[in-house]
């Protein structure tokens, strides 16, 4: 307690004249700390959008009536090296490889479904993995692309994975183990309420070979 406010005022100079340099740099840093916090969300939103938009190029590009392969390469290569740390780069190779894929050019569709790959995220990765597969296929590299389908996690993408599991056990003149890969896509088929009759015929002509 002080006797007097002089003392009192006397008193809270001395504190000033011991903190003012704490006092003043936490100030600083805080309003620092808000500003730079506000610019980073803002340019990180910004970034996004920006991708979003050349995403969206890219699409009409490849849906275009004639199509436009130069726009689709260099919007790709765009997304690719200033965006490939979101999923719009990841779709845009994967675009990238589907063309590939149609024009039979299994060695460039590999490579952008890789590049994919090391840059998607985890939701992602299941169809990327399977589209690997079954390029993996084309190519023959057989042994290659089961490993790749056994990367593959989640109820929702084990369907296809099974039937293309099967068709490649089968093209390595694996009957038995085929046979159960199309069981299982069949069963899970049936259970997620999909319809795929082709399944149904592997598993006929399966029968009728023996």
């Amino acid at each position: 307690m002080y006797d007097t406010d002089q003392e009192q005022i006397e008193a809270i100079k001395r504190w000033w004249s011991q903190n003012a340099n704490w006092v003043i740099g936490a100030i600083v840093l805080f309003f620092a700390s808000y500003v730079g916090y506000n610019w980073y969300v803002s340019s990180t939103e910004q970034h996004r959008l920006e991708a979003s938009t050349t995403y969206e190029q890219l699409l009409e590009a490849v849906t275009a009536e004639q199509g436009n392969s130069e726009e689709q390469d260099r919007l790709t290569r765009l997304l690719k090296t200033d965006y490939s740390d979101l999923s719009y780069a990841s779709m845009a190779a994967l675009l990238a490889a589907e063309a590939a894929v149609e024009s039979e050019d299994y060695d460039a569709a590999l490579t952008e479904l890789n590049w994919a790959a090391d840059h998607a995220d985890s939701a992602l990765l299941p169809v990327i993995h399977y589209r690997t597969a079954m390029v993996q296929y084309q190519l023959d590299q057989l042994d290659t692309a089961l490993a790749t389908l056994d990367k593959i996690k989640g109820e929702g993408h084990q369907a296809v994975t099974f039937e293309l599991k099967g068709d490649i056990l089968l093209a390595q003149g694996n009957i038995d183990d085929a046979r159960s890969a199309y069981q299982a896509a069949l069963d899970l088929s049936s259970d997620q309420s999909i319809n795929n009759p082709y399944l149904k015929i592997k598993l006929d002509d399966l029968a009728v070979a023996e």
